[in-house]
C-alpha cells in the first residue's frame, strides 16, 4: 500500500539530535505522542554524515523544531559550528534549541544559555538535562510546550497500511476494509462501494479492529462523510463504553506505543530513503512504499 509523502511530512515535528539516551530514552517518545507532540530521535551512525541528515530534514519537513545534545561527541564535529551553518544557510528560519548536561558550576551554566540564547540567538532554548531521568521528561515536556510543538494538533493521524484494517457489523450488513488514518481519538477510511447506511452522528458499537497485530474493539461515532475522488471518506470519533468521547483508558494506554510505532515507522522509513538515495527535494517523489514490517 502507498502513502503519500505529502501526508507524512505536515505537521510540526521535532527532532532531537544525537540525544543520550541515558537521560532521555526513546520511551520518552511515546509518552510526548500521548501528549500530542511528534517527536524523534536523529542518531549518529557511520553510513551518513549527521550534517547531511539536519539538511534533509529541514529540506522534507515543512515544520521542524531541531533540539542539538551539544555534549556528544563525534569526531571532526564542531556543533557550534553545525549550528552556526544551520541558521546561516536557513537564514535564521529554523527553529532551533540545545540540550546539555547538568555542569558543576552556576557560571558555566549561565556562560553556556549567553553563548546560544544571546550570541547565538537560538529560538527554543538552551536546556540544561539533570541527571534523573523523571526530572527531565518533565523538563522537556514544558520545552515542548513553551515551544508550541503541538502544532495545531492534539491527537496525531498515523498513516495506516494493510495491517490497520476494521470490521463494522450494522443494520445487518458487515463491512470490512483497511483504514486510512487512525489516532488516539479517531480513526478515518475510504470506500469505493457498499456504503454503510450509517447517519451524521450516529453511532455505531463494536467496532473490531486490527493495528498491526493488536486487537480490539470500540464504538465510534460518524463525524464527517465526504466524496474524494469517487470514494467516500468516513471519519468517526472514537466514544468509550460509557458513552465519553474517546477510547477507554485501558485500550488507550495500550493503543499508544502501537500507534507511536506506525507513525514513527513511517517517518523512518521516509527518511532512511532520502538519506541513502540522495533525494533532498520531497517533490522528487511522492509516495513511497511501505516495508513489509507494517
Amino acid at each position: 500500500m502507498a502513502i503519500s509523502i505529502e501526508e507524512i511530512v505536515t505537521g510540526r515535528k521535532t527532532f532531537f539530535i544525537t540525544p543520550d539516551t541515558s537521560l532521555l530514552p526513546e520511551s520518552f517518545l511515546e509518552d510526548y505522542f500521548s501528549l500530542g507532540y511528534e517527536c524523534y530521535f536523529v542518531e549518529n551512525d557511520k553510513r551518513v554524515d549527521i550534517r547531511r541528515k539536519i539538511d534533509i530534514i529541514i529540506n522534507t519537513f515543512r515544520d521542524v523544531i531541531l533540539f542539538f545534545n551539544i555534549d556528544y561527541p563525534i569526531s571532526d564535529v564542531n556543533w557550534d559550528e553545525i549550528i552556526d551553518n544551520t541558521l546561516r544557510k536557513y537564514n535564521n528560519g529554523t527553529s532551533i534549541g540545545v540540550f546539555y548536561i547538568k555542569r558543576q558550576s552556576r557560571e558555566e551554566k549561565l556562560r553556556l544559555e549567553k553563548k546560544y540564547l544571546f550570541e547565538k540567538g537560538l529560538n527554543c532554548g538552551c536546556i540544561q538535562l539533570e541527571y534523573q531521568k523523571k526530572q527531565n521528561f518533565e523538563i522537556i515536556e514544558k520545552i515542548l510546550r513553551a515551544n508550541q510543538a503541538q502544532g495545531r494538533r492534539k491527537n496525531i493521524r498515523a498513516l495506516c497500511s494493510n495491517t490497520c484494517t476494521f470490521q463494522i457489523r450494522f443494520n445487518g450488513g458487515c463491512y470490512n476494509g483497511i483504514l486510512q488514518d487512525v489516532s488516539l481519538s479517531h480513526f478515518s477510511f475510504l470506500f469505493s462501494e457498499n456504503t454503510i447506511p450509517v447517519k451524521l452522528y450516529e453511532k455505531i458499537s463494536d467496532i473490531h479492529f486490527n493495528i498491526r497485530g493488536f486487537l480490539f474493539k470500540s464504538d465510534a461515532v460518524l463525524i464527517m462523510e465526504r466524496k474524494v475522488g469517487g470514494k467516500s471518506l468516513y471519519v468517526f470519533a472514537f466514544t468509550s463504553s460509557n458513552g465519553a468521547a474517546g477510547l477507554d483508558q485501558r485500550i488507550h494506554q495500550l493503543l499508544v506505543p502501537v500507534i507511536y510505532q506506525l507513525m514513527s515507522a513511517n517517518c523512518k522509513t521516509l527518511l532512511d530513503q532520502l538519506y541513502m538515495s540522495g533525494i533532498e527535494d520531497k517533490s522528487e517523489k511522492d509516495i513511497f512504499k511501505t516495508p513489509d514490517f507494517l
